[in-house]
């Protein structure tokens, strides 16, 4: 089957951000959209969060349209799946539906890091959705999904990235060498640009790794990220403003299960996905108010960007950018092109 990104409607712009009646449970009513009786399983970790609220909002939606024919079951807690192992279960159809990051499995899926690389020119949730989906369509990146057994549905869309962490607030560059700080992606090679020690460890186990000494700082989508593992209870700061970019994951399909669907509910998730995204980014901006007034409370300091610092990071962005490009090469995908092909979008998502 071929690869069908599931992104019409995202082109269009149709976020209707302001005056957007979300679906809310009420009593029983004919269906808009007529079809049988269908549950998804759908494989998460943690607890919901902003991270999760774009596919709360598809599944709300969905099921508000179908009166409850269509379901998706949320399964939270990695109770269906480790996250590291959510493509693998969507290739042998162990459940229906699931969210799948990358940077857990460079390996698996090596051209969709593309979109994890550090400071990427997204500086909103907006330009973030369309430049992802523009990405997707493209036929190398298609052809990797297609390789699991995997549909693309929508992106899960996260705040660009800062850095908190435990013990004395690092003032300037060399107060970061030998820092272990958990980082993935792009952020990986700026955190080493740093002198830290960088590692990658699956969000449930950051805080117990916190705890126990094992980590010093985690960069990780602000602020949301870090309050749905409750890592500020073991912080003392915090970078303010760094804005280090951000990384993709993706609400993805088992391909046989959505060939199964009726045209009718494959339809319905495309007319969905704007209002998935609009939750999600009103989640995230409601939490964001929450937050940085509970960081105020517990007396984060604020950690500056200094011009050193600045130095470092922007030193270390183009040569990992073109890293990832020869890696590609070798891998026999167009590199170049498909760095270029993030740029562009980018621009053009900005610009809009």
């Amino acid at each position: 089957m071929t690869m069908r990104v599931l992104s019409t409607p995202i082109a269009l712009g149709a976020l209707m951000l302001s005056g957007l009646s979300l679906p809310v449970a009420g009593p029983a009513r004919a269906a808009e959209v007529d079809g049988p009786a269908i549950t998804w399983q759908v494989s998460l970790w943690g607890n919901r969060r902003g991270f999760t609220e774009g596919v709360e909002g598809l599944a709300a939606y969905l099921s508000e349209k179908t009166d409850g024919n269509f379901q998706l079951s949320l399964q939270y807690g990695a109770v269906l799946s480790d996250p590291t192992e959510n493509i693998d279960g969507l290739q042998i159809g162990a459940f229906e539906m699931a969210t799948v990051c990358s940077f857990y499995h460079p390996g698996k899926l090596p051209i969709s890091t593309g979109l994890n690389l550090a400071m990427l020119p997204l500086p909103t949730l907006e330009s973030q959705y369309r430049t992802y989906a523009e990405y997707l369509r493209h036929p190398a990146v298609a052809a990797e999904w297609a390789g699991w057994s995997a549909v693309p549905v929508m992106s899960v869309l996260m705040p660009n990235y800062e850095v908190m962490g435990r013990g004395t607030p690092p003032a300037d560059l060399a107060a970061w060498s030998g820092l272990r700080v958990n980082a993935s992606g792009g952020h990986a090679a700026l955190m080493q640009a740093l002198g830290a020690v960088s590692t990658t460890i699956p969000a449930p186990d950051l805080y117990s790794s916190m705890e126990r000494g094992a980590l010093d700082a985690i960069v990780y989508p602000y602020t949301y990220a870090f309050t749905a593992y409750s890592l500020q209870e073991l912080s003392t700061w915090v970078t303010d403003r760094w804005n280090l970019g951000t990384v993709n994951c993706v609400l993805a399909a088992n391909e046989d299960a959505y060939a199964a669907l009726p045209q009718q509910y494959r339809d319905l998730i495309d007319e969905a996905i704007p209002a998935a995204y609009a939750q999600q980014i009103e989640a995230y901006e409601t939490v964001d108010a929450e937050n940085e007034a509970d960081f105020e409370a517990r007396g984060l300091v604020r950690v500056p960007m200094t011009e050193e610092v600045r130095a470092a990071l922007q030193a270390a962005v183009e040569p990992s950018w073109q890293a990832w490009v020869e890696d590609m090469n070798s891998r026999g995908a167009p590199g170049q092109e498909l760095l270029d092909l993030i740029l562009s979008s980018a621009a053009a998502a900005t610009a809009e």
